[in-house]
């Protein structure tokens, strides 16, 4: 339920931005959300107005399926528009390397990089964990 908790600050930041030619683009994406756990797609039990908004006034998919059963490939995959394993995310990604399952390749074009270089602004709220950074060696601690 926490995870939703952001979502009318991300839409009054839609309304507050002012018109422009480009449309606002939203990407959300929410781990361990079932099909029909919002109201919008059919849950009676949990209501979701805000999410309800954004659909009816955005894009609803209703055919679009997940490319990992975890979160960081099922990221990657979103952010990349690729396979995970072919941008180094065969699983999840872990605080300590040799108990983590991949880390982004440096060279995935991400969706984020496609968006500046057409002049959009673009943010993340939430987690990455789409990898770590790699650890320094002794000599670049050093420098």
């Amino acid at each position: 339920m926490k995870r939703l908790l952001i979502l009318p600050f991300l839409a009054a930041l839609n309304l507050v931005a002012g018109p422009s030619d480009r449309p606002n683009v939203l990407v959300i994406m929410v781990d361990d959300l079932g099909y029909a756990d919002m109201s919008s797609y059919g849950s009676t039990d949990l209501q979701t107005p805000n999410v309800d908004r954004l659909v009816s006034e955005g894009m609803r998919f209703n055919k679009f399926y997940a490319n990992g059963c975890v979160c960081s490939p099922t990221r990657a995959a979103l952010l990349t528009g690729r396979f995970p394993d072919l941008v180094g995310m065969p699983g999840v990604t872990r605080l300590h390397a040799d108990d983590s399952w991949g880390c982004l390749t440096p060279d995935a074009v991400m969706l984020p990089d496609l968006f500046r270089e057409s002049g959009c602004s673009t943010t993340l709220i939430g987690k990455w964990h789409l990898g770590l950074e790699k650890e320094k060696s002794a000599d670049e601690t050093h420098e």
